[in-house]
Protein backbone atom coordinates (compact mmCIF):
# COMPACT_ATOMS: atom_id res chain seq x y z
CA UNK A 1 0.00 0.00 0.00
CA UNK A 2 1.28 3.69 -1.26
CA UNK A 3 2.41 5.50 1.84
CA UNK A 4 0.30 8.87 2.18
CA UNK A 5 2.24 12.12 1.01
CA UNK A 6 2.87 13.33 4.67
CA UNK A 7 3.62 10.01 5.88
CA UNK A 8 6.51 9.93 2.68
CA UNK A 9 7.55 12.98 3.62
CA UNK A 10 8.00 12.13 7.65
CA UNK A 11 9.96 9.17 6.44
CA UNK A 12 12.21 10.47 4.01
CA UNK A 13 15.36 11.43 5.06
CA UNK A 14 14.24 10.61 8.97
CA UNK A 15 16.37 12.34 12.00
CA UNK A 16 19.04 13.11 9.60
CA UNK A 17 20.82 16.65 9.68
CA UNK A 18 22.60 18.43 7.00
CA UNK A 19 24.77 21.34 8.18
CA UNK A 20 27.05 24.03 5.39
CA UNK A 21 27.37 27.61 4.88
CA UNK A 22 23.49 27.68 3.70
CA UNK A 23 20.46 26.34 4.75
CA UNK A 24 19.55 23.53 2.65
CA UNK A 25 16.07 23.81 1.07
CA UNK A 26 13.67 20.88 2.48
CA UNK A 27 10.16 20.08 3.29
CA UNK A 28 8.80 23.12 5.22
CA UNK A 29 8.96 21.44 8.38
CA UNK A 30 12.65 20.82 8.58
CA UNK A 31 14.23 22.99 11.61
CA UNK A 32 16.90 25.39 10.71
CA UNK A 33 19.62 26.65 13.14
CA UNK A 34 22.55 29.05 12.50
CA UNK A 35 25.71 27.96 14.60
CA UNK A 36 27.72 30.85 13.79
CA UNK A 37 28.10 33.27 10.89
CA UNK A 38 28.40 31.25 7.81
CA UNK A 39 27.30 27.91 9.27
CA UNK A 40 23.76 26.64 9.04
CA UNK A 41 21.91 23.44 10.29
CA UNK A 42 19.06 22.28 8.72
CA UNK A 43 17.25 19.25 10.68
CA UNK A 44 14.47 16.75 10.46
CA UNK A 45 12.16 17.59 12.43
CA UNK A 46 12.02 13.73 14.78
CA UNK A 47 15.85 14.92 15.40
CA UNK A 48 16.29 16.46 18.69
CA UNK A 49 18.00 20.06 18.59
CA UNK A 50 18.93 21.86 21.63
CA UNK A 51 20.68 25.15 22.00
CA UNK A 52 22.04 26.44 24.97
CA UNK A 53 24.42 29.74 25.41
CA UNK A 54 26.39 31.15 27.94
CA UNK A 55 28.01 34.87 27.29
CA UNK A 56 29.81 34.09 23.78
CA UNK A 57 29.74 30.22 24.56
CA UNK A 58 27.32 28.04 22.52
CA UNK A 59 26.68 24.49 22.39
CA UNK A 60 24.65 22.74 19.50
CA UNK A 61 22.79 19.34 20.85
CA UNK A 62 21.58 16.98 18.13
CA UNK A 63 20.05 13.93 19.53
CA UNK A 64 20.23 13.14 23.05
CA UNK A 65 22.35 12.79 25.93
CA UNK A 66 22.28 11.00 29.29
CA UNK A 67 24.16 11.59 32.34
CA UNK A 68 24.49 8.42 34.53
CA UNK A 69 25.67 9.88 37.60
CA UNK A 70 22.34 13.28 37.57
CA UNK A 71 19.66 11.28 36.09
CA UNK A 72 16.91 13.73 36.91
CA UNK A 73 18.63 16.03 34.08
CA UNK A 74 17.62 16.66 30.96
CA UNK A 75 19.66 17.67 27.63
CA UNK A 76 19.37 21.40 28.06
CA UNK A 77 20.12 21.15 31.89
CA UNK A 78 23.14 19.21 30.73
CA UNK A 79 24.48 21.43 27.86
CA UNK A 80 24.22 24.57 30.60
CA UNK A 81 25.82 22.59 33.16
CA UNK A 82 28.91 22.10 30.67
CA UNK A 83 29.16 25.34 29.47
CA UNK A 84 29.06 26.37 33.85
CA UNK A 85 32.29 24.49 33.98
CA UNK A 86 34.33 24.24 31.19
CA UNK A 87 37.26 27.56 30.81
CA UNK A 88 39.22 26.56 27.44
CA UNK A 89 37.12 24.36 24.60
CA UNK A 90 39.25 21.71 25.31
CA UNK A 91 37.62 21.28 28.71
CA UNK A 92 35.10 19.99 26.93
CA UNK A 93 36.16 16.14 26.39
CA UNK A 94 36.73 15.64 29.70
CA UNK A 95 33.15 17.51 30.62
CA UNK A 96 31.65 14.59 28.20
CA UNK A 97 33.14 11.50 29.14
CA UNK A 98 30.64 10.01 31.34
CA UNK A 99 27.58 10.96 29.17
CA UNK A 100 25.91 8.38 27.11
CA UNK A 101 23.20 8.53 24.37
CA UNK A 102 23.25 9.03 20.96
CA UNK A 103 24.53 12.58 19.84
CA UNK A 104 26.65 15.25 17.82
CA UNK A 105 27.83 18.06 19.62
CA UNK A 106 28.89 21.96 18.28
CA UNK A 107 30.90 24.03 20.40
CA UNK A 108 31.32 27.39 19.49
CA UNK A 109 32.92 30.72 20.89
CA UNK A 110 34.69 33.95 19.10
CA UNK A 111 37.71 31.36 18.03
CA UNK A 112 36.61 27.97 17.93
CA UNK A 113 34.14 26.05 16.55
CA UNK A 114 34.44 22.27 16.70
CA UNK A 115 31.84 18.87 16.22
CA UNK A 116 32.11 15.83 18.00
CA UNK A 117 30.01 12.66 18.41
CA UNK A 118 29.33 10.17 20.90
CA UNK A 119 31.81 8.12 22.02
CA UNK A 120 30.41 4.91 19.73
CA UNK A 121 29.70 7.11 16.88
CA UNK A 122 26.16 6.23 16.95
CA UNK A 123 24.72 9.59 16.03
CA UNK A 124 26.83 9.40 12.62
CA UNK A 125 28.63 12.52 11.23
CA UNK A 126 30.45 12.53 7.74
CA UNK A 127 32.17 16.07 6.30
CA UNK A 128 33.95 17.07 3.18
CA UNK A 129 37.69 17.69 3.36
CA UNK A 130 39.93 19.66 1.54
CA UNK A 131 39.46 18.32 -1.75
CA UNK A 132 35.83 20.01 -1.93
CA UNK A 133 36.12 24.16 -1.39
CA UNK A 134 33.01 24.18 0.80
CA UNK A 135 32.87 22.79 4.60
CA UNK A 136 29.55 20.81 4.76
CA UNK A 137 28.69 17.71 7.17
CA UNK A 138 25.92 15.57 7.39
CA UNK A 139 23.99 12.49 9.50
CA UNK A 140 25.36 10.48 5.49
CA UNK A 141 27.13 10.98 2.66
CA UNK A 142 24.47 11.34 0.13
CA UNK A 143 22.61 14.37 1.04
CA UNK A 144 26.14 15.78 1.04
CA UNK A 145 26.45 14.56 -2.56
CA UNK A 146 22.93 15.66 -3.37
CA UNK A 147 23.38 19.38 -2.64
CA UNK A 148 26.74 19.86 -4.33
CA UNK A 149 25.99 17.72 -7.17
CA UNK A 150 28.88 15.41 -6.42
CA UNK A 151 29.47 11.65 -8.39
CA UNK A 152 30.74 8.68 -6.48
CA UNK A 153 34.75 8.14 -6.63
CA UNK A 154 35.31 5.72 -9.93
CA UNK A 155 38.04 3.56 -7.56
CA UNK A 156 35.57 3.34 -4.67
CA UNK A 157 32.83 2.35 -6.92
CA UNK A 158 35.14 -0.54 -9.15
CA UNK A 159 37.32 -1.32 -6.37
CA UNK A 160 34.62 -2.07 -3.53
CA UNK A 161 31.29 -1.44 -4.58
CA UNK A 162 31.29 -3.00 -7.87
CA UNK A 163 33.15 -6.08 -6.82
CA UNK A 164 31.34 -9.21 -6.57
CA UNK A 165 32.07 -9.67 -2.76
CA UNK A 166 30.56 -6.45 -1.98
CA UNK A 167 27.46 -8.07 -3.41
CA UNK A 168 27.37 -11.26 -1.91
CA UNK A 169 28.16 -9.81 1.80
CA UNK A 170 25.06 -9.59 3.44
CA UNK A 171 26.42 -7.01 6.39
CA UNK A 172 28.89 -5.00 4.78
CA UNK A 173 30.45 -2.14 6.44
CA UNK A 174 32.82 0.62 5.38
CA UNK A 175 36.70 0.60 6.74
CA UNK A 176 38.30 3.47 8.23
CA UNK A 177 36.68 6.75 7.29
CA UNK A 178 36.06 5.70 3.75
CA UNK A 179 32.97 6.52 2.28
CA UNK A 180 31.60 6.51 -1.52
CA UNK A 181 32.93 10.31 -2.57
CA UNK A 182 36.54 11.36 -2.12
CA UNK A 183 35.79 14.85 -0.81
CA UNK A 184 33.61 13.01 1.92
CA UNK A 185 34.98 11.69 4.99
CA UNK A 186 33.35 9.96 7.94
CA UNK A 187 34.20 11.06 11.09
CA UNK A 188 35.40 8.86 13.53
CA UNK A 189 34.90 8.50 17.60
CA UNK A 190 37.42 10.03 19.75
CA UNK A 191 37.98 12.95 17.32
CA UNK A 192 36.35 16.03 16.58
CA UNK A 193 36.25 18.36 13.40
CA UNK A 194 37.56 21.35 13.41
CA UNK A 195 35.02 23.32 11.51
CA UNK A 196 36.76 26.22 11.21
CA UNK A 197 40.17 25.08 10.16
CA UNK A 198 38.81 21.68 8.59
CA UNK A 199 40.78 19.60 10.27
CA UNK A 200 40.00 16.34 12.22
CA UNK A 201 41.70 15.48 15.42
CA UNK A 202 42.07 12.97 17.72
CA UNK A 203 41.52 13.55 21.97
CA UNK A 204 41.05 10.16 23.20
CA UNK A 205 43.04 8.38 24.51
CA UNK A 206 45.24 10.99 26.21
CA UNK A 207 46.99 9.16 28.97
CA UNK A 208 47.78 5.47 29.99
CA UNK A 209 44.81 4.14 31.28
CA UNK A 210 45.05 3.37 35.62
CA UNK A 211 44.69 -0.17 36.42
CA UNK A 212 42.53 -1.26 39.29
CA UNK A 213 40.52 -3.97 40.90
CA UNK A 214 38.26 -6.20 39.29
CA UNK A 215 35.83 -5.67 41.59
CA UNK A 216 36.08 -2.05 42.12
CA UNK A 217 35.44 -2.59 38.43
CA UNK A 218 32.24 -4.04 38.34
CA UNK A 219 31.01 -1.58 40.59
CA UNK A 220 31.64 1.37 38.52
CA UNK A 221 30.36 -0.09 35.89
CA UNK A 222 27.43 -1.37 37.73
CA UNK A 223 26.89 2.08 38.65
CA UNK A 224 27.44 3.54 35.42
CA UNK A 225 24.53 1.23 33.63
CA UNK A 226 22.18 1.69 36.31
CA UNK A 227 22.81 5.55 35.95
CA UNK A 228 22.19 5.05 32.32
CA UNK A 229 18.68 3.40 32.56
CA UNK A 230 17.68 5.79 35.24
CA UNK A 231 18.64 8.64 33.19
CA UNK A 232 16.95 7.27 29.92
CA UNK A 233 13.26 6.05 31.84
CA UNK A 234 12.94 9.24 33.17
CA UNK A 235 12.85 10.90 29.66
CA UNK A 236 11.46 7.97 27.66
CA UNK A 237 9.13 5.29 26.65
CA UNK A 238 11.92 2.51 26.79
CA UNK A 239 12.08 -0.82 24.18
CA UNK A 240 14.59 -3.37 25.52
CA UNK A 241 15.75 -5.79 22.48
CA UNK A 242 16.15 -8.92 24.53
CA UNK A 243 18.52 -11.98 22.93
CA UNK A 244 20.35 -14.55 24.66
CA UNK A 245 23.56 -12.93 24.56
CA UNK A 246 25.86 -11.22 27.36
CA UNK A 247 25.40 -7.95 26.75
CA UNK A 248 21.43 -8.66 26.95
CA UNK A 249 20.86 -10.05 29.76
CA UNK A 250 23.33 -7.84 31.54
CA UNK A 251 21.58 -4.81 30.77
CA UNK A 252 18.41 -6.59 31.35
CA UNK A 253 19.35 -6.83 35.15
CA UNK A 254 20.07 -3.06 35.32
CA UNK A 255 16.66 -2.55 34.43
CA UNK A 256 15.03 -3.88 37.70
CA UNK A 257 13.85 -0.58 39.00
CA UNK A 258 11.68 0.27 35.56
CA UNK A 259 11.46 -3.27 34.07
CA UNK A 260 7.32 -3.41 34.31
CA UNK A 261 7.46 -0.06 32.23
CA UNK A 262 9.74 -1.10 29.19
CA UNK A 263 8.46 -2.76 25.81
CA UNK A 264 10.77 -5.87 25.95
CA UNK A 265 10.96 -7.62 22.27
CA UNK A 266 13.38 -10.35 19.93
CA UNK A 267 12.97 -10.07 16.44
CA UNK A 268 12.60 -12.59 13.90
CA UNK A 269 14.60 -11.97 10.57
CA UNK A 270 17.22 -13.87 8.31
CA UNK A 271 17.09 -17.42 8.87
CA UNK A 272 15.99 -17.27 12.92
CA UNK A 273 12.79 -19.81 14.11
CA UNK A 274 11.23 -19.28 17.11
CA UNK A 275 13.73 -22.26 18.37
CA UNK A 276 16.70 -20.02 17.87
CA UNK A 277 18.28 -19.37 21.30
CA UNK A 278 18.18 -16.01 21.10
CA UNK A 279 14.66 -16.35 20.57
CA UNK A 280 13.83 -19.40 22.97
CA UNK A 281 15.65 -18.00 25.65
CA UNK A 282 14.62 -14.66 25.17
CA UNK A 283 10.91 -15.60 25.77
CA UNK A 284 12.01 -17.81 28.84
CA UNK A 285 14.15 -15.17 30.55
CA UNK A 286 10.99 -12.53 30.34
CA UNK A 287 8.30 -15.00 31.10
CA UNK A 288 10.26 -16.53 34.43
CA UNK A 289 10.30 -12.14 35.47
CA UNK A 290 6.68 -11.83 35.04
CA UNK A 291 7.16 -9.54 31.88
CA UNK A 292 5.64 -9.47 28.50
CA UNK A 293 7.75 -10.64 25.27
CA UNK A 294 6.84 -9.34 21.61
CA UNK A 295 8.27 -10.97 19.27
CA UNK A 296 8.46 -9.17 16.29
CA UNK A 297 8.43 -11.09 12.86
CA UNK A 298 10.38 -9.00 9.70
CA UNK A 299 9.58 -9.72 5.84
CA UNK A 300 11.89 -11.60 4.00
CA UNK A 301 12.42 -8.53 2.08
CA UNK A 302 11.15 -5.08 1.45
CA UNK A 303 7.71 -4.13 -0.42
CA UNK A 304 8.60 -1.52 -2.73
CA UNK A 305 7.10 1.64 -1.66
CA UNK A 306 8.93 1.16 1.63
CA UNK A 307 12.09 0.46 -0.26
CA UNK A 308 11.89 3.49 -2.42
CA UNK A 309 12.25 5.49 1.07
CA UNK A 310 14.52 3.04 2.80
CA UNK A 311 17.48 3.23 -0.32
CA UNK A 312 17.09 7.01 -0.62
CA UNK A 313 17.26 7.78 2.74
CA UNK A 314 20.86 6.57 3.29
CA UNK A 315 23.71 5.64 0.01
CA UNK A 316 24.10 1.96 -0.01
CA UNK A 317 21.35 0.66 2.35
CA UNK A 318 21.58 -2.51 3.07
CA UNK A 319 18.91 -4.70 1.93
CA UNK A 320 18.99 -7.34 4.89
CA UNK A 321 18.77 -4.61 7.16
CA UNK A 322 15.82 -2.70 5.17
CA UNK A 323 13.49 -5.77 5.80
CA UNK A 324 14.19 -5.80 10.09
CA UNK A 325 13.40 -1.63 9.56
CA UNK A 326 9.87 -2.99 8.04
CA UNK A 327 9.25 -5.04 10.79
CA UNK A 328 10.10 -2.68 13.02
CA UNK A 329 8.34 0.18 11.55
CA UNK A 330 5.12 -2.11 11.38
CA UNK A 331 5.37 -3.31 14.90
CA UNK A 332 7.34 -1.54 16.90
CA UNK A 333 5.85 1.04 19.10
CA UNK A 334 6.48 4.99 18.34
CA UNK A 335 9.15 6.75 19.85
CA UNK A 336 10.75 4.46 22.15
CA UNK A 337 14.07 4.51 22.89
CA UNK A 338 15.42 1.14 22.71
CA UNK A 339 17.76 -0.24 25.03
CA UNK A 340 20.65 -2.40 23.22
CA UNK A 341 24.07 -3.87 24.39
CA UNK A 342 26.36 -3.79 21.41
CA UNK A 343 28.52 -1.39 22.87
CA UNK A 344 30.02 -3.42 25.31
CA UNK A 345 31.91 -5.85 22.95
CA UNK A 346 34.56 -2.95 23.91
CA UNK A 347 34.64 -4.66 27.44
CA UNK A 348 34.70 -8.26 26.92
CA UNK A 349 37.59 -8.46 24.82
CA UNK A 350 35.56 -8.95 21.51
CA UNK A 351 38.61 -9.57 19.00
CA UNK A 352 40.90 -11.23 21.89
CA UNK A 353 41.82 -14.14 19.65
CA UNK A 354 43.53 -11.64 17.63
CA UNK A 355 45.43 -10.64 20.71
CA UNK A 356 48.76 -12.28 20.21
CA UNK A 357 48.85 -12.01 16.67
CA UNK A 358 50.22 -8.96 14.35
CA UNK A 359 47.88 -6.28 14.17
CA UNK A 360 47.57 -6.07 9.75
CA UNK A 361 44.86 -5.12 7.29
CA UNK A 362 44.22 -8.89 6.43
CA UNK A 363 43.79 -9.73 10.65
CA UNK A 364 41.20 -6.93 10.88
CA UNK A 365 39.26 -7.96 7.75
CA UNK A 366 39.18 -11.63 9.28
CA UNK A 367 37.90 -10.63 12.94
CA UNK A 368 35.94 -7.90 11.38
CA UNK A 369 32.63 -10.02 10.31
CA UNK A 370 32.62 -8.39 7.03
CA UNK A 371 31.48 -12.07 5.26
CA UNK A 372 33.21 -12.22 2.07
CA UNK A 373 34.29 -8.70 1.83
CA UNK A 374 37.30 -9.99 4.19
CA UNK A 375 39.19 -10.64 1.16
CA UNK A 376 38.80 -6.67 -0.62
CA UNK A 377 41.79 -5.41 -0.99
CA UNK A 378 40.53 -1.65 -0.90
CA UNK A 379 38.77 -2.92 2.31
CA UNK A 380 42.18 -4.42 3.66
CA UNK A 381 43.77 -1.10 2.54
CA UNK A 382 41.44 1.19 5.12
CA UNK A 383 41.98 -1.32 7.63
CA UNK A 384 46.14 -0.74 7.36
CA UNK A 385 45.47 2.85 7.23
CA UNK A 386 43.50 3.05 10.47
CA UNK A 387 46.05 0.89 12.33
CA UNK A 388 48.63 3.31 10.98
CA UNK A 389 47.39 6.31 12.91
CA UNK A 390 46.13 4.24 15.93
CA UNK A 391 49.23 1.71 17.15
CA UNK A 392 50.63 4.44 18.84
CA UNK A 393 47.78 5.84 20.62
CA UNK A 394 47.22 2.04 21.96
CA UNK A 395 50.47 1.96 22.84
CA UNK A 396 50.94 4.82 24.78
CA UNK A 397 47.05 3.91 26.77
CA UNK A 398 47.62 0.96 27.00
CA UNK A 399 44.15 -0.18 25.43
CA UNK A 400 44.75 -2.80 23.08
CA UNK A 401 44.20 -1.85 19.52
CA UNK A 402 41.51 -4.54 18.65
CA UNK A 403 39.40 -2.71 21.41
CA UNK A 404 39.85 0.23 19.85
CA UNK A 405 39.61 -1.45 16.64
CA UNK A 406 36.22 -2.52 17.98
CA UNK A 407 34.66 1.26 18.76
CA UNK A 408 35.95 3.08 16.50
CA UNK A 409 35.30 0.62 13.60
CA UNK A 410 33.21 -2.11 14.14
CA UNK A 411 30.83 -0.02 16.49
CA UNK A 412 31.15 3.60 14.22
CA UNK A 413 30.77 1.99 11.07
CA UNK A 414 28.57 -1.00 11.35
CA UNK A 415 26.39 -0.25 14.11
CA UNK A 416 26.05 3.80 13.67
CA UNK A 417 24.90 2.76 10.04
CA UNK A 418 22.61 0.18 11.35
CA UNK A 419 20.73 2.58 13.67
CA UNK A 420 21.20 5.18 10.98
CA UNK A 421 19.15 3.20 8.30
CA UNK A 422 16.73 2.48 11.24
CA UNK A 423 15.77 5.61 11.70
CA UNK A 424 13.42 5.76 9.37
Amino acid sequence: MPFSESEYTRLLYRRQFILGPRFVERNDTWKRYAVTDGLCITAHPDLPVTVAENGDRKLLLLGYMLDPYHPDLDDDAILHGILGEIIRPADIFQRTATLGGRWALIYADPDETWLMNDPMGLRQVVHTNGALPELWCASQPGTIAEELGLDPDPEVMERLVGAPEYREALEYWWPGDLSPYSGIKHLLPNRYLDLKRRSVHRFWPDRRLERIRGEECVEKCATVLQGMIESASKRFDLAHTVTAGWDSRTALSACKAVSPEIFYFTMIYYNKTAKTPDISVARDLIARLGLEHHLILCPDSMDPEFAEIYRKNVWGAHEGWGAIARGMYDHYPENRVCIKGNGSGMLKCRYRQGWDQACTGELLADLADIGPMNSNRMTIEHFERWISEAQEVSARSGIHILDLFYQEQRMARRQGMSQLEWDI
